[in-house]
């Protein structure tokens, strides 16, 4: 009796642990550039971008270009959040396919979006 109950215990735990996050899209259809010479934005562009968070158990990100490329971010499991002028984001820590760590900065608010953020770069996606 202890057997099964350690082997369905084991079971249901592992069922748990194993589960991903809900997979979700984010729709975004302006971008910007952040140049770190000269410490500013580009002007917004609209170009159309779709990216799939928790893609698969792994929780990898799939990103749809508007050049029609399709690029997999890693999930390194590390995650943060936090506040910027009281708009709630969330930070990804990942390893894009050219073995580059990157961060993405997921807003609650689509009109501020998502950020990539690598080395000294940045690429902010909105949708207006």
């Amino acid at each position: 009796m202890k057997k099964l109950l350690f082997t369905l215990a084991i079971t249901f735990l592992s069922i748990g642990f194993g589960k991903a996050q809900d997979k979700f899209r984010a729709d975004y259809n302006y971008i910007c550039f952040y140049d770190s010479d000269t410490k500013s934005w580009s002007d917004w562009t609209p170009a159309e971008h779709t990216l799939i968070f928790n893609y698969n158990t792994n929780n990898d990100i799939v990103h749809f270009t508007a050049k029609g490329e399709m690029i997999t971010y890693r999930n390194t499991g590390s995650k943060d959040e936090g506040d910027t002028d009281g708009n709630h984001y969330q930070t990804l820590e990942l390893i894009d396919e050219d073995g580059n760590f990157i961060r993405i900065q997921l807003f609650d608010d689509p009109t501020i979006g998502m950020k990539i953020i690598w080395e000294d770069q940045m690429i902010q996606f909105a949708k207006v």
